[in-house]
């Protein structure tokens, strides 16, 4: 209903409440949470859940997989398109005029040059040179950096050199979120034609 009402023009926002993921599948929800359903719901292709506190914001590149999926899911495609959204989210609706982006290594110390694992050269870097190339194409204004070390970044980013974090996985940006804007951070939508929180 809320969906066809927003289809419709009759609302302009939707504010949904948390489910129980593992009761809706049983119950024969086909998607694996709301952000899915509302992308299908509304046709389009790519969406990524950030969160908006006061001291962090985090965009996810991946979402709800186990941690095992994590590496074989990541693409170049996922990174980029979280980060494009994100940049775009934060002059589109918080006025921030040349976005500070940081993303995310996957493995510890961001791979160590391959030492602990070679995603951030095979998978990381490459979505970063895209990143900057689309935001230079389009004349974003913004500094794009990475693969930050994960345990690091986001004391960066509370002391004020990041304006947006890019996290791989779920768990990776929403510790962090959790920890310290638990009570005052909003989870949106991007890329949907509604705002959705």
């Amino acid at each position: 209903a809320a969906v066809h009402a927003a289809k419709s023009g009759h609302i302009d926002a939707l504010v949904t409440a948390p489910i129980h993921k593992g009761h809706a599948r049983a119950a024969g929800f086909a998607f694996d949470g709301h952000t899915d359903f509302l992308a299908a719901a509304f046709g389009v292709p790519e969406v990524a859940m950030m969160f908006v506190g006061p001291k962090l914001r985090v965009v996810l590149a991946t979402v709800h997989v186990s941690l095992a999926q994590v590496p074989r899911l990541l693409t170049v495609n996922h990174i980029r398109s979280a980060a494009l959204l994100g940049t775009r989210a934060l002059g589109a609706w918080l006025g921030v005029e040349r976005p500070r982006v940081g993303v995310l290594g996957l493995n510890p110390h961001a791979g160590e040059g391959g030492l602990f694992g070679d995603e951030e050269q095979r998978t990381v870097s490459p979505a970063i040179d895209e990143i900057r190339a689309e935001l230079g194409r389009t004349g974003v204004l913004a500094t794009v950096s990475g693969p930050l070390v994960p345990d690091a970044a986001f004391r960066q980013a509370l002391a004020g050199e990041f304006d947006l974090l890019v996290a791989l996985y779920h768990d990776q940006g929403l510790i962090p979120v959790k920890l310290v804007d638990f009570d005052n951070t909003v989870n949106v939508t991007l890329g949907l034609p509604i705002v959705r929180t």
